[in-house]
């Protein structure tokens, strides 16, 4: 007979067998690539700690007066007035 049932179990097991040799390539070939690339916390890291010096220019670093916007204008202390309807 064409589908014997041996032949049947026998094509549903090759296939789980490739299924698992599959998965575990896959396993291996990321496991190779974690070991050899650098992790995001290393790498994360040394980005930070590079640019944890401010950069000349920089309008966040302390000590330089950058304009606030809405904040009034030259005079800091100066009140807003209210140009109110016309």
């Amino acid at each position: 007979m064409l589908l014997d049932i041996g032949s049947v179990l026998g094509g549903i097991g090759l296939a789980a067998v490739a299924f698992l040799v599959v998965i575990l390539v896959c396993v291996v070939i990321l496991r190779l690539l974690a070991a050899i690339l650098p992790s995001y916390e290393e790498r994360d890291a040394a980005r930070l700690a590079a640019t944890a010096e401010p950069v000349a220019g920089d309008v966040s670093a302390p000590g330089i007066d950058a304009p606030v916007p809405g904040g009034g204008g030259a005079d800091p202390g100066a009140a807003e007035a209210d140009p109110g309807p016309e």
